[in-house]
Parts: C-alpha cells; sequence; structure tokens
C-alpha cells in the first residue's frame, strides 16, 4: 500500500516575507524548518561519529561490535563513514594508536571480489590517496579487469557473469576518478544497469532476474547519477517503487513486506540525495520519515540498532547510516587532512621563568563529557573562527567544537577577545565571554575566549556546544527564532501529493 506524503510549500507572499525576515535578522540561528531539520539529522550523525571513535581499536581498525576484534570489512564501512562526517581516515586514529587507513592497507590479502576493491578504493580517494596503490593492490586496476564485454562486472575472480551489485559498486570509485577511461567504464556499467532494471522499478541483488532488493535499488539510483545519467526514467521508476515500499514508521525493508531496518533505509536515504529529493519529504501519514527512522533507532551510547529491537552488528549498522545522516551518496571525493596549528612560541618571561610552553594546536573537536570552568571558543583545528559552528576536521564527535578547560584568568596584554565581547563579563549579566587559558585535560595550555561554566548549557553563541555531561547544544535561542517565522510558513499553501516526493 503506497503511504501518503504531505509537503508544505511557502506561496509567494510567504517567501517574499521570510526573505524580508532574514534580512533585517543578522542572527546565525535563524534558519529555515528544512535546515533545522538537518541539523536534527546531523545531531544524529554526531552521536554515531563519536560511538564510531570510541570503538577504534588501538590497530586502527573496527569490530562488528565495541571491543571485538578488527575486521578489515567494517573498518572499511567505518572509514568511510568518518570520511563522510568530514575526517579523513588518515586522521583518525586513537592516541597513540594506529590511523584506520593504515590498517586497511596493511591488510589486503583478503580482498578477492569486486565490491571487496570497490569498498577499499572509496576509502583511498575519500583520504586523498590513490585507488591504484592500496598497499600492495591495485584496486581500480582489479575493478577495471572485470568489466565484461556488455558493461557489467563481474564479482568473483574469473567469472563471466555481471552482477547488478558489484556493477553498482564499480560505478562510485571509477565514476570518481574522472579520466576518460573510467567515466566511459562507469557510463557503459549504469546503460548495463538500466536495461536489467525489473518490471516493478526495483533491480535485483545478484542476477537480472533476481527478486527486488530495496539496499541495491538505492544503490542503483546513485550510480545512475554518479554516472552522470541524472533525471532518468529508470530513476523514476525506481523511486516509485521505493515510494510503494516505505512503512508507516519511515523507514524500509530489504523486500517488500519485511522488516524496516537501519541498513536498507540508510540506502534509499542516500538515492534520495543522490536524485535530489529531500529526504524529509517523504513523510508518511503517521508523521515517519526516513531520516527520523534512524535517528529513532540510536541508542543511549551513539551507536544506530539494526531495528527498533536488535542490536545486531550495531557498530556496523552505525558505520553504514553515515553517509546517509550526512547528506552524502556515495562516492566522496577527497577529505582534507586534519591542519594542527604551529607551535605557540613561549614569551621570553616563561623560558626564564622554565616554564614548557603552551601549545596551540586541534582542540579534541567533541562535546565535553564532564562539566568544567569553561570552554574556549572555536577549539577545534586552525582557522575555525572564535564563535563558529562546530568545524569539520577536528576529529571529535562534533567536529570543531569546545574545549573544555579549568579556566585561570589571562592578562590583558596577552590576548585579543573578539571584537565586541567585553572581557570579565559580569556573571549576573548571561553567559561569560572573556580572554582566557586554561589547563585542558591533558594538561595543556589553551587559549582563547573563554566561554563561562556557571550556564553551561546556555552557551554565549549559537552553534556553540557547552561543557556539561549531557554534551548537547542548547537549542533554546534557536526554537524562539524559529517561532517567528510561523507565521510566514503559514501563509503559505499546503497541497497533499500521493507518490513520491519528487522535485
Amino acid at each position: 500500500m503506497r503511504a501518503g506524503r504531505r509537503r508544505a510549500a511557502l506561496g509567494g507572499t510567504a517567501t517574499a516575507l521570510l526573505v524580508a525576515v532574514l534580512a533585517c535578522v543578522a542572527l546565525p540561528a535563524l534558519l529555515p524548518r528544512a535546515a533545522a531539520e538537518d541539523a536534527a539529522a546531523r545531531a544524529t550523525l554526531d552521536r554515531g561519529i563519536r560511538f564510531l571513535q570510541d570503538s577504534q581499536n588501538a590497530d586502527g581498525g573496527f569490530g562488528a561490535v565495541r571491543g571485538s576484534a578488527s575486521s578489515p570489512v567494517i573498518s572499511a564501512w567505518a572509514a568511510y563513514a568518518l570520511a563522510a562526517a568530514g575526517i579523513n581516515p588518515q586522521d583518525q586514529a586513537r592516541p597513540d594508536g594506529t590511523d584506520v587507513l593504515s590498517y586497511l592497507t596493511a591488510r589486503t590479502a583478503g580482498l578477492r571480489e569486486t565490491t571487496d576493491f570497490a569498498r577499499v578504493a572509496l576509502v583511498a580517494i575519500a583520504a586523498g590517496t590513490s585507488p591504484r596503490s592500496f598497499g600492495p593492490v591495485d584496486p581500480l586496476g582489479e575493478i577495471l579487469s572485470r568489466q565484461l564485454p556488455d558493461g557489467s562486472f563481474s564479482q568473483p575472480p574469473g567469472s563471466r557473469e555481471g552482477w547488478i551489485n558489484s556493477t553498482v559498486w564499480a560505478i562510485f570509485p571509477l565514476s570518481a576518478i574522472g579520466t576518460a577511461g573510467t567515466d566511459a567504464a562507469a557510463r557503459r556499467a549504469a546503460e548495463w544497469l538500466i536495461d536489467h532494471q525489473r518490471a516493478d522499478g526495483s533491480w535485483g541483488s545478484i542476477t537480472p532476474d533476481s527478486a527486488a532488493d530495496t539496499d541495491v535499488t538505492g544503490g542503483a539510483i546513485q550510480a545512475l547519477n554518479a554516472a552522470g545519467l541524472h533525471g532518468t526514467a529508470a530513476e523514476r521508476r525506481a523511486l516509485e517503487y521505493l515510494s510503494q515500499v516505505q512503512t508507516a514508521d519511515g523507514g524500509f525493508p530489504e523486500a517488500p513486506g519485511g522488516t524496516t531496518n537501519s541498513a536498507t533505509t540508510a540506502w534509499v536515504i542516500q538515492g534520495l540525495w543522490a536524485a535530489g529529493v529531500d529526504p524529509r519529504s517523504w513523510r508518511t501519514d503517521a508523521g515517519g520519515d526516513p531520516l527520523s527512522y534512524l535517528a529513532s533507532l540510536q541508542r543511549p551510547d551513539g551507536s544506530i540498532g539494526w531495528t527498533a529491537t536488535s542490536d545486531l552488528n550495531a557498530l556496523w549498522m552505525t558505520a553504514q547510516t553515515g553517509p546517509a545522516l550526512a547528506g552524502r551518496p556515495y562516492p566522496l571525493a577527497a577529505v582534507p587532512r586534519q591542519a594542527r596549528a604551529p607551535r605557540r612560541q613561549p614569551p621570553p618571561e616563561e623560558v626564564a621563568a622554565g616554564r614548557a610552553p603552551s601549545r596551540s594546536e586541534r582542540g579534541n573537536g567533541g562535546i565535553s563529557l564532564v562539566r568544567g570552568d569553561g570552554v574556549i571558543a572555536g577549539g577545534g583545528g586552525r582557522g575555525a573562527p572564535l564563535y563558529s559552528a562546530p568545524q569539520p576536521q577536528s576529529g571529535g564527535s562534533t567536529p570543531g567544537g569546545s574545549r573544555q578547560i579549568e579556566a585561570a584568568p589571562m592578562p590583558p596584554e596577552a590576548a585579543s577577545p573578539q571584537p565586541g565581547l567585553e572581557q570579565g563579563q559580569g556573571p549576573d549579566s548571561g553567559p561569560k565571554a572573556r580572554a582566557g587559558r586554561g589547563t585542558e585535560h591533558g594538561g595543556e595550555i589553551v587559549e582563547g575566549v573563554l566561554v563561562g561554566g556557571e550556564s553551561p548549557r546556555n552557551p554565549a553563541a549559537p552553534g556553540l556546544f557547552s561543557a556539561d555531561g549531557g554534551g548537547e547544544a542548547d537549542a533554546a535561542l534557536l526554537i524562539a527564532l524559529l517561532g517567528g517565522l510561523g507565521a510566514a510558513a503559514a501563509v503559505g499553501s499546503r497541497r497533499e501529493r500521493a507518490g513520491i516526493g519528487v522535485g
């Protein structure tokens, strides 16, 4: 049964009013409703990424569940999820541990199937390294050697039978390279997929006559768009099929009539992103949408379960949902490396006193776990502006974030606060913002603009996370400001559409 969906559209009057409001109120927290909903998905992603980072083993790899032995397959999925969140796999390592890319390149002996080579080729591309050289193997060369004359790709070595799933996966790294040869190979493979779409709009997982597979259908939509085939009739039929199998909770089952699960739903979401469709627009009559469904499966530790009642392979499922929550369909481009700030040169008086020089380096880039005296704003990553939204590339649960410190006053001549902020703002006038320095958990000295900890759930600027135990951003200001847009949105007309929300 088709699940009806509702979509809200701003009429001309409401649009004009909204533009006027945005032009008159210069506040970064004033966001349209769609952006606020995407921020909710980002919060789900941040908690999942923190879970993945906390679950990394010292050898750089990841197991199917936290604490289990590392697996190259699971580690590749985790590396890609981290890349989707803006963390280069070369930068993801536990303190004194090995990074995940090094772990993977040292373990290529088990690679033999096309999807295995495609997966590590995608990790190499996201890491900014060559997919032609992944340790001792050439993943891209292995993939190209398996393309059959009809354009499809076989799965096991030596096979002469094209598989749907392996063809979808092969297109991803080939289309990301951007050479004439790889583009041509990806295009031939995409045309083969179109020729072998099932009559109901789906694709099977192995041979063209396989039963409908929702995961592969979401993947095929991504593959067509990656190969440059946008807005095709095949894509429209696939979206119509997906609209038919969505369940009331907003999620998707692997096969019609099956149980909704996180992995299948993630593949569908990525297909929607690739097709230019906002997954939030696929809202069922019961109020569910795909992104909200994934959020409903998140456990207190940040992991995402397979279903509402099963935590099977929780780390793997959390990794699979990363690109979907980040709004990043396959394939990803190279993620910039983590930038480290230069070492601070100590003043002569510190040298004379024999004090160790303090350092200005990247922050922990995440939500503090325990309450402290304050946080240093913009503490994650070189170039992160003060009072910024969390920045990518800082390697934390919310990259960029803040750094918890134990405060010590900084002499006025030692730092310059953000223009427009008063030093030593009084405790009764709201959150304090002053030039400050302090000692981080590791004993390092950090400097920046200190935001007081007396009211950790009321940070001094939108987008800055507080330093309390819960580690959630204060959304009160955002909610209050969004209330002002309610009248504007209400002026727009609402229309009900049956079927898929394309366009």
